[in-house]
């Protein structure tokens, strides 16, 4: 949840890493409204912080037999008595960055992120290592799959079967002479939950060149109700590998949500991501063709049911559009985006030409600069357009 990442355990990483407010002997305790339990990305975020387990507010109030063994305290037992209590009203946003950084050292100090391959990028002989990141000249890209009532992309497979194709055509753009797509189901499974989902989801971020997700972090009720275990969405991209720009999210938007409305995306990973100095590139999907947009669950019941209530503000239902991609359109920013990575100076000229960022629209794709308006084959100014079905 972005939130969390962005509001809780990077002031956490602050408050104990820079200002020294504590150390790691401290129980972090983690004040969850109404009796909520943690989830597991809760767990983690805040595992470099403290050598016990993070625990919940009701957690340390509940009441225990006399001596009734717990792992989070000093003394090996429910203790109700402290010699010193922090107590912190946290408020603000801070850089992401540092603590994804931190999180990632001890995941990789403890060998958490196994297995180094979990999507298959590689396809030659079983069991043999991927190339590196860095030199590797098959553009890897991971594609999100979201579910529920709101920001899903319908047609995951069909996208993935025409990078297969364009691969097969002949994929040449920058250092990569390959694309290779693969899709990330982030939720839980009876094999798979828990921490180890974390884990795994970490780890198959790790091992792309691209991460595309749609706009946010994670689904409210997933949270509540513990069917949720990694972060969900554009907040996974402090996961990849910082390559000095040799990697990148490609952040989708919903019809009109990077255009009419576009101070609220714009704010987010966008500026998390420049303010780590762009080593990871942030790349946005603005979409602007009515056919790859479908109104939310929510907004699709309220329109057939004259009695159903019309949640959310316009904004918010531009956001949770579903989508059904064109994926001309999407081969061709990958192919824009693979260009511009592992080159500094292509990259510049982008953002100088106001050509960074993508706009499909009907017939193609329009390079611009963010929150363009009445984007057309021929507007904004700068940019280019490329025709494509």
């Amino acid at each position: 949840m972005g939130e969390v990442l962005a509001q809780l355990a990077s002031i956490v990483h602050i408050f104990v890493r820079n200002k020294n407010v504590t150390d790691d002997s401290a129980t972090l305790v983690v004040a969850t409204p109404a009796g909520l339990g943690l989830t597991p990305f809760h767990h983690v975020l805040l595992s470099p912080y403290s050598r016990y387990p993070v625990i919940s507010l009701e957690e340390l109030s509940a009441r225990q037999a006399p001596g009734a063994h717990v792992p989070w305290s000093a003394e090996g037992t429910h203790v109700s008595c402290f010699e010193r209590a922090v107590l912190c009203k946290i408020h603000g946003v801070m850089s992401i960055a540092p603590l994804a950084r931190a999180v990632l050292a001890k995941l990789e100090a403890e060998a958490k992120l196994q297995p180094a391959d979990p999507l298959g990028f590689n396809t030659g002989a079983p069991g043999a290592a991927l190339p590196p990141l860095a030199t590797d000249t098959t553009l890897r890209v991971v594609l999100e799959a979201r579910m529920g009532a709101t920001r899903s992309i319908r047609n995951l497979h069909q996208v993935v079967e025409q990078c297969e194709a364009a691969n097969k055509r002949g994929f040449n753009a920058g250092s990569f002479t390959r694309l290779s797509c693969r899709i990330l189901h982030t939720g839980d499974t009876p094999q798979l939950h828990g921490v180890d989902r974390f884990y795994a989801n970490v780890a198959s971020v790790r091992s792309a060149h691209v991460l595309v997700a749609v706009h946010g972090a994670a689904a409210l009720g997933m949270v509540l109700t513990h069917r949720f275990s990694g972060l969900l969405g554009a907040a996974n991209c402090f996961f990849l590998q910082e390559d000095n720009g040799g990697t990148a999210l490609i952040e989708i938007r919903p019809c009109a949500f990077g255009t009419t409305h576009c101070g609220w995306p714009d704010a987010y990973m966008n500026g998390q991501l420049g303010w780590a100095g762009n080593r990871i590139r942030f790349f946005a999907y603005n979409i602007e063709d009515p056919d790859q947009c479908h109104p939310s669950d929510y907004e699709a019941l309220a329109k057939s049911d004259p009695s159903a209530p019309m949640r959310g503000n316009e904004a918010m239902r531009a956001r949770d559009q579903h989508l059904t991609l064109k994926p001309g359109p999407f081969i061709e920013m990958l192919r824009h985006v693979a260009s511009l990575l592992r080159n500094d100076v292509a990259y510049k000229e982008a953002q100088t030409s106001n050509s960074l960022h993508g706009y499909p629209i009907p017939g193609g794709l329009r390079l611009g600069p963010l929150c363009a308006k009445n984007v057309s084959r021929t507007t904004p100014p700068g940019g280019r357009f490329v025709e494509v079905a």
